[in-house]
């Protein structure tokens, strides 16, 4: 895992561990505000109660005069009724605090989940750029600068995947050997950039007649070797036949030589010793 991928695993579960702390805020919350409405709701009761008492303690004052016992117990009761819905309402307010505190620290983790996710986000951004750049550096080491081919370490391993590809679905595979012609005389007439140029069209031209998963290895200075698979040699010389022409029709035209060899069972990646046409 690239360090970016990791810290963005972090952040993810430092996310999710916020939002664990987030839920599990929002539910001590919601038990501290049912609490608090339970107990508001006993508090009103006793109030009710209370005023019960006191008309009681009135009409008994009326019937027994103010130093009667039945309204001196009365009275006593009547506080200690309301002292009980006083402290009802102070535990309900102590409540209603502490769930405005856990409200609170919600949204809090909820935020710090929110910046996780932003920083983890940021993190997976940084590490697709890096795995981009790693897989550019890796064609880079592994393709010829001037020609975009594979280079012949690289080309050689490519070409024993697709051996070993044919061998196992049983598809026909046709190698082929491809020698740039004249291409020291160029050189020596028209400089080496002609030279170079005739060695890229070349390249593109064998592209525009292959599938996008036929390697192409530049073997040497100017030879090439290619695999073409699910094809016989006579589709494979038509296919080189129209690259041909189309070489034909660039600006530094030139031929080029081909020998062409179908895989055998035991046959591993190598070229052909002698190219023909």
């Amino acid at each position: 895992m690239v360090p970016n991928e990791q810290a963005a695993s972090e952040a993810d579960r430092s996310s999710a561990a916020a939002d664990r702390a987030s839920d599990a805020a929002d539910v001590a919350a919601t038990r501290r505000d049912d609490a608090a409405s339970d107990r508001e709701a006993v508090s009103e009761q006793r109030d009710r109660a209370a005023t019960e008492r006191d008309r009681g303690a009135e009409e008994r004052e009326f019937a027994e005069g103010p130093g009667g016992p039945a309204y001196a117990a009365a009275i006593v009761e009547t506080a200690a009724v309301r002292a009980r819905a006083a402290a009802d309402r102070a535990h309900a307010a102590d409540d209603r605090r502490r769930a405005s505190l856990d409200r609170q620290q919600a949204e809090s983790d909820r935020e710090r989940a929110a910046s996780d996710r932003r920083h983890a986000a940021m993190d997976r951004d940084h590490a697709a750029m890096d795995r981009r750049d790693a897989r550019a550096e890796l064609k880079r080491a592994h393709t010829d600068d001037l020609t975009g081919a594979y280079r012949r370490g690289a080309g050689r391993v490519a070409l024993e995947h697709e051996l070993a590809r044919a061998r196992r679905t049983g598809e026909g595979l046709v190698v082929a050997y491809v020698d740039v012609d004249g291409l020291k005389a160029t050189n020596d007439r028209d400089g080496h950039a002609a030279g170079d140029a005739r060695l890229r069209d070349v390249v593109n031209a064998m592209r525009s007649k292959l599938r996008s998963y036929e390697p192409i290895v530049r073997y040497g200075g100017d030879e090439f070797v290619c695999s073409l698979a699910g094809v016989d040699l006579a589709a494979v010389k038509t296919r080189f036949d129209e690259i041909g022409v189309v070489l034909d029709d660039r600006d530094h035209p030139g031929s080029i030589s081909v020998g062409l060899a179908e895989m055998r069972p035991d046959d591993h990646a190598r070229v052909p010793r002698t190219p023909s046409r």
